[in-house]
């Protein structure tokens, strides 16, 4: 599904990753670790078709370099991808109810059917009843919670989560990790960049960002 092979990205005067080689086949669960400005972050936006690459190859379900903002990332991004990030990109002033309802934009769906599947994916990620709430009332768990629902409703080949536990206690940690997991039993890839090795274990592999290593 992804392949990047010879990647290189430079910002500024500065090399983020040099000569990057990936593989990550449809259906993985797979990690991304690395120290702090190894580039984590900035490969996944690659993988996401949100920022761009200085040189090398990258294929995505078939189809070689994608320009981000392009029609065709744009297309991809709607149905295929679906992020978690590091910030929710969620809308403070909305409630919760409409930010998932911008998942279902192209979803052929009746009234009640988008309300019943708002309902199930809350219910899923331990927030049942809080269709109404405004974002800004929540805490950042419960935020992140709704950007995981948000993956729930949009349909994805490939889910891509920044730090998907960083703001969580153990217990909603464990309740993300389980729904990460249910997605990927779905046979959708998940990536997910952590600083955290008890959310890497839970992956079928890990990739080391700035080390030759791999698990």
């Amino acid at each position: 599904m992804i392949d990047l092979t010879n990647v290189t990205k430079t910002f500024a005067s500065k090399t983020i990753f040099d000569n990057l080689n990936l593989h990550i086949d449809t259906g993985e669960m797979v990690a991304i670790m690395g120290p702090s400005g190894s580039g984590k972050s900035t490969l996944l936006n690659i993988i996401g078709l949100i920022d761009d690459f200085s040189s090398g190859t990258y294929e995505f379900d078939g189809i070689k370099n994608i320009k981000p903002n392009s029609r065709q990332a744009n297309r991809t991004i709607r149905e295929k991808i679906s992020y978690i990030f590091q910030n929710f990109a969620l809308i403070d002033d909305e409630t919760v109810g409409q930010n998932l309802a911008i998942a279902q934009k192209y979803l052929k769906l009746n009234k009640a059917q988008r309300q019943k599947q708002i309902d199930d994916a809350l219910q899923t990620v331990g927030l049942n009843g809080y269709a109404d709430r405004k974002i800004f009332e929540l805490s950042g768990g419960e935020q992140q919670r709704v950007a995981v629902a948000r993956c729930l409703i949009k349909p994805s080949k490939l889910i891509l989560a920044d730090e998907p536990t960083g703001s969580l206690d153990g217990d909603n940690r464990s309740l993300i990790l389980n729904e990460l997991k249910n997605i990927n039993r779905l046979g959708k890839t998940v990536i997910i960049v952590t600083h955290d090795p008890l959310v890497a274990k839970e992956c079928s592999r890990t990739i080391a960002i700035g080390s030759s290593s791999e698990n």
